[in-house]
């Protein structure tokens, strides 16, 4: 059984529709997905009954936005109940950090002399990552070049001081979040948190991390998988497929093992 634990729509940052992304990684072979937008999960529905359509299991999730160690750390939680009202308020905290500092990138820009202009062009804000990327080519930043401007982008926000992101939960407090609605929490894309030396701590309060990776070396999969296994936690898999700024959509060759596929409730018998 091949899954995708880490997808994203045009909810978030994705490029397609719920029910399109679905299509799209049911025809490359996966029977087994989760919808993992940032910070919301108003895609769920949608993908669920395009899931069931052709064929496919679907686990609701969503890639929670954390802060902690002084870097933006992401956490994947699985099986969430998206009715939670505690969940429902940390997707709210987070919609409005990310309103806050679009904007003061935007200020930044126009002080660059870019003809860019917070009120005038983005009266509807917050907008999705790629609608913003997508004005400010428009505008002429960069000389339209959207791969220049996301470059851009992921400087800016690196780079923006702990107070920019000071209302959002730290990993353990997201994580408790997710165990709350109901969910497994994981660590996402955790390379960069092994390499700094926080992934061990991290991952004592979570359930697991994400080891097979569709970026990362199979040596670097297989050293994830080992601390897993060490700590006795779970090892998760996904693309993170968002559909801009990367190639057509591969699968992770992800196999879930048995104790992931028991905790999400699964019948892994059930053809």
């Amino acid at each position: 059984m091949l899954a995708d634990f880490h997808l994203h729509s045009n909810h978030s940052d994705g490029r397609l529709a719920p029910a399109v992304l679905v299509d799209l990684v049911a025809d490359a072979g996966i029977s087994l997905m989760s919808l993992t937008d940032h910070d919301t999960t108003a895609g769920h529905e949608a993908a669920q009954r395009q899931a069931s359509a052709r064929g496919v299991r679907f686990v609701p999730g969503i890639e929670m936005t954390t802060y902690g160690h002084g870097r933006v750390i992401h956490t994947l939680g699985f099986g969430c109940d998206g009715a939670s009202e505690e969940l429902r308020a940390a997707n709210a905290v987070a919609a409005q950090v990310w309103d806050d500092n679009q904007r003061r990138w935007v200020e930044a820009l126009a002080h660059e002399t870019e003809d860019v202009d917070w009120a005038r062009d983005f009266r509807d804000h917050p907008v999705r990552l790629p609608a913003l990327i997508e004005r400010l080519c428009l505008a002429g930043v960069d000389g339209g070049d959207p791969k220049k401007v996301h470059a851009r982008f992921k400087a800016f926000f690196a780079a923006l001081p702990p107070t920019a992101y000071a209302a959002l939960p730290d990993p353990a407090g997201a994580a408790a979040i997710i165990r709350r609605a109901g969910g497994i929490a994981v660590l996402a894309h955790p390379w960069h948190l092994h390499e700094s030396g926080l992934a061990a701590s991290l991952l004592a309060h979570c359930d697991g991390l994400e080891a097979t990776y569709l970026q990362y070396s199979l040596g670097q999969q297989d050293v994830l998988r080992e601390l897993c296994a060490r700590q006795g936690k779970l090892c998760s898999g996904g693309s993170d497929y968002h559909g801009y700024f990367e190639s057509e959509y591969r699968s992770p060759q992800f196999e879930p093992s048995p104790e992931l596929v028991a905790r999400l409730g699964i019948d892994a018998s059930r053809k």
